[in-house]
């Protein structure tokens, strides 16, 4: 028995050293270059959770984070066996997203989408889109979300808010006055999206008896298997031809047919409607590339996912998260509702230069995207051969094809950048702080440089909209069921499951 034993074990280890070899082998890669390796690592990498799934990805940085911090510039570390360099100073993080942008191009997504040969529309936007392409598709997508067709286009948001507020007042009920939340703000990003992208109502906040609502339905199952897909990705560095055999992609089959179907039916509708459709949406900016480039129907359906993209998850949860804080902070509830008081016109409307000028309302906004970091870090790619200087004596050569972390959510949660970091503070944003502190690389809710996201002004409009019709009529009460804050999401550390807030009514 003793020696079938040995023989079992013996045979065991010899199935498993050409693994570890596999897994291990560049384990010295960054101690050749002169660079820190994070310790400890494993088999699986510096971020074991994102194959084992037992830890978040933000949870695994900080580790490192927390060891090398205000010691080292960057620390080499691996994802699965891929070296990686991990930015340790916001000032290096600037350098590689503004200063030295010629050299870091490309994003780690934009290097998925070769092996993603099915993902047509995926193709078709420039969050995956790499070189030439990447800017070329932005070109043409971000024209159509500009700050004057925004501001022309401003009426949507306008009847959206008031569309909101309506369907508020009519889900409450006393005495308790609960509305689940997370619905809530998914609600009303689909309504402005799908109004603002093809010039319908999807009827998620006009006819809530439809359940579910295809639209909403569609544009959650599309932005949940994008980026869980992802992390699907960045896991399976450790073995990338299995993307091509288990032919990955990134959009769901069914919901390319549901927004292909979608476009082209909106496209179909406004051209019926003839000349006398002056209407300003991303509709009609659709329809000139389409005159002007021609551009085909795969190309229009690409754009619209492309701020779809931009304006329904991750702009809804930054809406969940505002609230939540709000109902939290009530004084600094007070304080944005006392300056949108003030600042509404004689038909409690707010004109578009008013909503963008209002100090208090950009400092929340600024701070609750602080606290709650939604997209946790960037990840770039190295397009041409360049340096980092370590310190005043070493320099690491960053060659061609290696990828760079920014820990964003570390730098949010710094207490040497932002003191008393897990506290909602809007003041530290006063006086246009938020620029000044992007521009030293601390605070990136958008990131930075050429590639900074391109919706940012769409997210902030509809955020803010949002935030002005709800204040101005409730008052948000945090649920008398304490709420367990934060849950993983696989990359950030976010609100979880249902949350219940308290709406208030104002009678004015």
């Amino acid at each position: 028995m003793y020696i079938l034993v040995t023989l079992g074990l013996i045979v065991v280890n010899l199935l498993l050293l050409p693994l570890y070899v596999y897994l291990t082998w560049h384990h010295r890669f960054w101690r050749k270059r002169g660079l820190v390796t994070a310790r400890p690592l494993t088999m699986l990498g510096t971020y074991p959770g994102l194959l084992t799934r037992t830890s978040n990805l933000v949870e695994d940085v900080q580790k490192v984070y927390d060891k090398y911090k205000g010691k080292h510039r960057a620390v080499g570390v691996f994802v699965t066996r891929q070296p990686q360099i991990l930015v340790l100073d916001p000032e290096l993080a600037h350098e590689i997203l503004v200063r030295n942008f010629r050299c870091y191009k490309d994003s780690l997504t934009s290097s998925y989408i070769r092996h993603a040969r099915w993902d047509k529309y995926a193709r078709r936007n420039p969050f995956w889109a790499s070189g030439q392409t990447w800017r070329s598709l932005r070109t043409d997508a971000q024209a159509g979300i500009s700050g004057h067709r925004l501001k022309q286009g401003y009426a949507i948001w306008e009847e959206g808010g008031r569309m909101l507020t309506s369907y508020m007042t009519d889900r409450i009920k006393a005495p308790h006055n609960l509305l689940e939340t997370r619905d809530l703000c998914f609600r009303y990003t689909a309504h402005v999206m799908a109004d603002f992208i093809w010039g319908i109502d999807a009827g998620t906040l006009s006819r809530p008896q439809e359940h579910p609502n295809k639209v909403q339905q569609m544009a959650s199952k599309w932005t949940s298997h994008a980026f869980y897909m992802i992390s699907v990705f960045m896991a399976s560095i450790v073995a990338p031809f299995s993307r091509l055999l288990l032919r990955l992609r990134f959009y769901p089959k069914e919901t390319d047919e549901f927004f292909s179907r979608l476009t082209k039916e909106s496209i179909d509708m406004r051209l019926s409607a003839g000349n006398d459709n002056t209407r300003t949406d991303y509709l009609s900016h659709l329809l000139q590339l389409r005159e002007q480039k021609q551009a085909s129907h795969d190309d229009l359906v690409g754009h619209a996912l492309t701020v779809m993209l931009d304006g329904y998850d991750t702009t809804g949860t930054a809406l969940l998260h505002a609230l939540y804080y709000l109902a939290e902070n009530p004084a600094a509830q007070q304080k944005l509702r006392m300056e949108i008081l003030q600042s509404l016109d004689a038909d409690k409307s707010l004109g578009f230069e008013k909503l963008c000028a209002l100090p208090y309302l950009e400092q929340v906004v600024y701070e609750s995207l602080r606290l709650s970091s939604l997209i946790p870090q960037y990840t770039k790619v190295c397009t041409n051969a360049t340096q980092i200087q370590l310190n005043e004596s070493k320099t690491l050569e960053v060659e061609e094809g290696m990828t760079i972390m920014i820990p964003n959510y570390q730098f949010h949660h710094d207490r040497k950048y932002f003191p008393d970091p897990e506290s909602f503070k809007p003041e530290r944003f006063d006086d246009a702080a938020h620029l000044e502190l992007t521009r030293k690389g601390v605070f990136l809710p958008f990131s930075d440089g050429p590639r900074i996201c391109m919706g940012m002004r769409l997210a902030l409009l509809t955020l803010k909209s949002a935030l002005i019709h709800i204040l101005s009529d409730f008052q948000v009460v945090r649920g008398k069921k304490r709420l367990v804050p934060y849950g993983d999401a696989g990359f950030g550390v976010v609100l979880q499951g249902n949350v219940h807030l308290e709406y208030r009514r104002f009678f004015r």
